[in-house]
């Protein structure tokens, strides 16, 4: 706190003086500190480690706050106490000397009024303005709880309850002003029910939040904000139906991510209905190594061990090596047990050890008794099935599944053998030797990053090359491509030709999105004029995410709308 010289009796040498000679006026003003207060400082004392500053009203007079008379008649004096911020790490408190007032104004219905000092302390509250933005601003960051055990320490004792009440008591502005608007839907509950935020553009605030994302809640609050004249929104038609039935004119656009997000979701689709021929291209272009005309016993024997040993892991072994490992590094064994998410039992019991033993069950089926039986009876020809009730009525005590999963190395495939003149096609391959074909989606994403000009490995560019044999995907890729950079660009005429290009594609999905794109022309001619996006309200939408995660999905709309709402208010 800086001190000013008009507190000292003596101020001629403060500079040079030391603090013995410093001499306090008896009375300070409290405005020094709270602009506007019209306060007074008493007396200043510290007990218990809490500042105690006692002060009254600096006025001779107090104004009506019901009919603004002035009135010098005292009616009674009553003491209030309001907390404020602490003061070096002490918790403070103002007890403030008020005074009632008779109100002399004939016509006014209140006999008396209490006078209420400048603006730093509110009517019936119990802290001063600037200890309840520090609060507000906590609050509006943070849950209850967490907010109640923030302010505590800092010297504010406030219970959660009380947190929770003071923001239900905000009002944030209806922003009647608001010209250019931006809607979005969130998820309350996901799949379920859903709701809309509303973000003035030209703020980059968020503004309202709707219980839902229907035509008539939007419509009704467009008919309450008269002054919007153009609305960013996604490909929505309850919102695009709202704004029509305003009957007023309202510039609409269509995001730009929204439209790009559509074209790519359909090209996902499209690889998802040809997966078919990108599996056959991927098959036959690594198809050049010829297979064998027969099999032999051992050669089922070496096949059998190779995949034993590729399947089957020791899962046990590969437990202790890790925990000897963590033990060579000076580890403990309720450390390793916590590191690799074992019991202590077992990690003690492996650290006491120099090698595992082997595991001490059986095979309780017998399955070596049967092996060279069924082995030879499958290079005849027979079938798995008649094969196992066979070897049940030799004394086999499995059961079918087992059996199946036991002799999976004889047989091609989940059911079915392998016949012996077995001699695969070249739309055929074998388990062991077939390329690994890619899932929909990680394929979608190799071709998605290829669009955008980022560099391939060789693997995904020789799985590009594989792609571009086919019609189907030069059409569609060609078609994603001049979309994105038309939209990206500043001539609407380019849509149009875009459209007359590809009307007569023969690709369904790519059709289904021209004919979305003509139904909702003029938002996306908008999207290539205006220089608007939807990607502060997607932002927000996020942030809504986070603020509900805050509040473990508990906070009810008009919570949620306060946090969102007021933030800016109460940090600008």
């Amino acid at each position: 706190m800086q001190e000013h010289p008009s507190h000292y009796k003596n101020s001629k040498n403060t500079a040079n003086a030391k603090p013995s000679d410093i001499i306090y006026d008896d009375q300070v003003r409290l405005s020094f500190f709270y602009p506007k207060s019209e306060l007074e400082i008493e007396s200043v004392g510290i007990v218990d480690n809490i500042v105690n500053i006692y002060a009254h009203g600096s006025l001779e007079y107090g104004i009506c706050p019901y009919c603004g008379t002035k009135s010098y008649k005292v009616h009674s004096h009553y003491i209030r106490h309001v907390f404020d911020l602490p003061i070096l790490g002490k918790s403070s408190v103002l007890h403030l000397s008020m005074r009632k007032f008779f109100c002399m104004n004939p016509e006014c219905k209140y006999r008396t009024f209490a006078e209420q000092p400048g603006i730093e302390i509110f009517r019936y509250r119990r802290r001063t303005r600037r200890c309840e933005i520090v609060q507000y601003r906590n609050s509006l960051k943070h849950s209850s709880n967490t907010s109640h055990k923030l302010l505590s320490g800092q010297g504010i004792c406030l219970s959660g309850s009380t947190i929770l009440r003071d923001l239900h008591r905000l009002e944030p502005s209806s922003h009647q002003d608001v010209r250019r608007i931006g809607i979005d839907d969130w998820a309350q509950k996901k799949g379920r029910v859903y709701g809309s935020i509303i973000v003035d553009l030209d703020q980059s605030t968020v503004i309202d939040l709707l219980d839902d994302r229907e035509q008539e809640s939007f419509g009704t609050w467009l008919d309450k904000h008269s002054s919007v004249e153009l609305a960013s929104r996604d490909r929505s038609t309850d919102y695009s139906a709202a704004i029509a039935s305003s009957g007023r004119e309202i510039t609409e656009v269509a995001d730009k991510f929204h439209l790009i997000k559509n074209i790519q979701d359909r090209f996902i689709k499209v690889l998802s209905e040809h997966y078919d021929d990108y599996r056959m291209m991927v098959r036959t272009e690594d198809n050049t190594s010829e297979y064998p005309t027969g099999r032999s016993v051992t050669s089922i024997r070496t096949e059998r061990s190779s995949v034993i040993a590729r399947e089957k892991v020791d899962s046990r072994q590969t437990m202790f090596n890790e925990v000897k490992e963590l033990q060579m590094k000076g580890f403990r064994p309720t450390t390793i047990s916590k590191k690799l998410g074992i019991s202590r039992q077992t990690a003690t019991k492996y650290c006491s050890m120099e090698s595992l033993p082997k595991r001490k069950s059986k095979s309780q089926n017998g399955y070596e008794k049967f092996d060279r039986y069924v082995e030879t009876e499958v290079l005849k020809g027979k079938a798995m099935s008649d094969i196992y009730l066979e070897i049940k009525g030799l004394g086999f005590k499995g059961s079918r599944t087992p059996f199946y999963d036991h002799y999976r190395y004889l047989s091609d495939g989940h059911r079915g053998y392998r016949p012996k003149d077995y001699k695969p096609t070249k739309k055929e391959r074998i388990t062991d030797e077939r390329s690994e074909l890619l899932p929909i989606k990680t394929l979608a994403s190799v071709v998605f990053a290829y669009m955008s000009g980022k560099k391939l490995d060789d693997e995904n560019g020789k799985l590009m090359k594989v792609l571009q044999k086919a019609d189907w995907f030069n059409q569609m890729y060609e078609a994603t491509c001049s979309f994105c950079c038309l939209i990206k660009g500043n001539d609407p005429m380019n849509l149009i030709r875009w459209m007359k290009k590809y009307w007569k594609t023969n690709i369904i999905q790519l059709k289904t999105f021209i004919r979305g794109v003509k139904l909702d022309y003029k938002a996306v001619k908008n999207t290539i004029i205006y220089n608007v996006t939807n990607g502060i309200t997607e932002g927000f939408v996020n942030k809504l995410k986070i603020v509900k995660r805050i509040m473990y999905g508990k906070a009810s709309i008009e919570l949620l709308k306060n946090k969102l709402t007021m933030e800016h208010v109460l940090f600008n």
